[in-house]
């Protein structure tokens, strides 16, 4: 075991660290960050040199250092992780340079390690490295497996662990470590006793973060040594519709309807000042204002948009613009400040909408799993209009659920990254989110005509059917922690490529099987290449290919049959 287990939440709008020692277990340390916030997070924003090589500034103190220098000097990122949960792998910078976004999570990720390492060894030992060190980064759990990849990369490159250590233990799913702290403290703590976590009945733990809500749902197990296990009842699913929509889709309805497109942008990406950054957090106070179905009228304060480059007055700017089309009304006026005075019903509509969709993935767990009991976590929890809305969505389906608000829902992600990092097999079985398996080819039969490909093979002088569908893995299936799952096939040539494949159907015999509406019911994730060169041998050429599973990571490899040589592969994701 490492003797320090340091876990990092890159969230969407901040990140920071935790840390424990493997002699005190029970204790966990938070970073102490300049500037950081009540939840020990600073800003998920860094400042690189033109060539993108130096970091010149990071967190929070990214906006003093666009103050105090030239803009075109340097490059300025944030809002960064959500690209990946949209599949968009580049970023552009404050001066709109294109970067690899792998690149600059490794800056990130450098920045933070070595952060957290300077205050381990300051507060406890000055010979402790980052070999000591158990690094765990959480991802939220429906991240696809090309992210996850580059969250994996990222970390090699920026030193946290070397490309040959287990990777298994390295990504932590943030509603699942949420999920662990709370079973945690539930044994430990007087304060928080949970009867359904101690009666052994699932729960679901919904993660409500800035920018997606992830859900999982565990349940207690004693195993044989008496000694107590979860396992994962349901596979996680959420969607893009965290915290910061309600503030986005407000912008996006009243903000860009009032002052156009072009000048809102403007303002979002003028890195200079902190000036759209104070706008968007009075936005965030005046959601939070706002209880129950009660409405308001709520003002927000728009001298940002007063241009003192034109002669007209800021009513007079507004009044070129469509009002007529806008959905909310509105009044703005000029008391000492420019000011938009609006309705709270704007924010109580978006709230609904972003509890509908929760809702639908809690319905859906609740119609497979059978349990209403919700553990709310994570900075968007403490919005009462979210779990109010979705309260009577299930009133309305008679449909019962039991929310509660377990203590430190910003930190615990954070912490329970640590407890994971110490007992990474707590969670013994998961569930399969898909059908996973493998494109291969086999001799010909004439079962395969019709919707078998068929190729001849010039080793052996036979035909081969080209697109059966190899499984690993069903659906729902459960997988015990890191198991390892293998098959042995036929390689044609020297230089084979698998492709895996995954469904939502439990069964299908070829890769281009199509559904009622001429879909393709298989949906290929990944490609791993491996050489076996000279060793290639046409009388002897069996490779076993592994999956290993029930972990947070898919990680492949293979071995050649006749000598048992393990070849070198390129994994890569879609």
């Amino acid at each position: 075991m490492k003797k320090v287990v340091v876990g990092i939440d890159f969230g969407t709008s901040g990140i920071g660290y935790a840390y424990g020692f493997s002699n005190q277990v029970d204790r966990i340390f938070l970073s102490n960050f300049h500037g950081q916030n009540e939840d020990s997070k600073v800003r998920s924003e860094i400042i690189l040199d033109n060539d993108l090589e130096d970091i010149l500034s990071f967190g929070n103190e990214c906006i003093g250092f666009a103050n105090t220098h030239d803009k075109n000097s340097y490059e300025y990122f944030k809002n960064i992780k959500m690209n990946l949960y949209k599949k968009i792998y580049t970023i552009k910078s404050s001066n709109g340079k294109e970067a690899d976004i792998q690149l600059i999570i490794t800056k990130i990720l450098k920045k933070v390690s070595e952060s957290a390492l300077t205050q381990i060894q300051k507060s406890s030992d000055k010979t402790i490295k980052k070999d000591n060190i158990r690094w765990v980064v959480t991802i939220p759990a429906i991240w696809e497996d090309k992210s996850k990849q580059i969250m994996i990369n990222a970390s090699i490159k920026a030193g946290l662990i070397k490309e040959n250590e287990d990777k298994s233990l390295f990504l932590a799913l943030e509603p699942e470590v949420a999920g662990i702290y709370y079973y945690t403290i539930s044994q430990t703590t007087p304060s928080f006793k949970s009867d359904h976590i101690s009666r052994g009945e699932p729960y679901i733990i919904c993660d409500i973060g800035a920018g997606t809500v992830d859900i999982c749902t565990h349940r207690k197990v004693i195993n044989n040594n008496q000694v107590s296990e979860l396992i994962e009842e349901y596979p996680p699913i959420g969607g893009d519709f965290g915290g910061n929509k309600i503030n986005e889709e407000f912008i996006k309805r009243l903000i860009v309807g009032l002052f156009g497109e072009e000048k809102v942008k403007k303002l979002q990406f003028n890195y200079i000042g902190d000036d759209w950054f104070n706008f968007e957090r009075n936005i965030e106070e005046k959601k939070r204002n706002c209880y129950d179905n009660e409405l308001c009228n709520l003002t927000l304060d728009c001298d940002i948009f007063d241009d003192e480059l034109i002669s007209k007055s800021l009513d007079e700017y507004i009044a070129e613009y469509d009002k007529k089309n806008l959905r909310y009304k509105y009044k703005i006026q000029k008391v000492r400040k420019w000011k938009i005075e609006f309705s709270s019903q704007i924010f109580l509509d978006i709230a609904k909408e972003c509890a509908q969709k929760i809702f639908e993935k809690l319905e859906e767990i609740y119609n497979n799993v059978h349990t209403g009991y919700i553990l709310l976590t994570g900075a968007g929890s403490k919005n009462c209009l979210i779990s109010n809305y979705i309260y009577e969505f299930a009133k309305n389906k008679n449909i019962k659920f039991e929310f509660t608000n377990p203590p430190q829902p910003d930190i615990s992600i954070i912490k329970g990254a640590v407890i994971f990092g110490f007992q990474n097999n707590i969670i013994r079985k998961r569930r399969a989110k898909y059908t996973l398996g493998i494109r291969v080819s086999s001799f010909w039969e004439d079962k395969y005509e019709g919707k078998g490909i068929k190729t001849y093979e010039e080793v052996d002088k036979r035909y081969h059917c080209s697109n059966l569908f190899s499984k690993f893995i069903t659906i729902n299936q459960y997988i015990k922690f890191n198991e390892v799952i293998k098959h042995t096939y036929t390689a044609l040539n020297p230089n084979p490529e698998i492709i895996f494949y995954k469904t939502n159907k439990e069964d299908c015999t070829y890769i281009d099987e199509k559904d009622e509406k001429g879909k393709l019911i298989l949906e290929e994730f990944g490609r791993v290449n491996f050489n076996i060169g000279e060793d290639f041998d046409v009388n002897n050429r069996d490779v076993t290919i592994e999956m290993r599973m029930g972990g947070t990571y898919i990680d492949c490899c293979a071995t050649l049959l006749k000598n048992g040589k393990q070849l070198n592969i390129i994994q890569s994701f879609n």
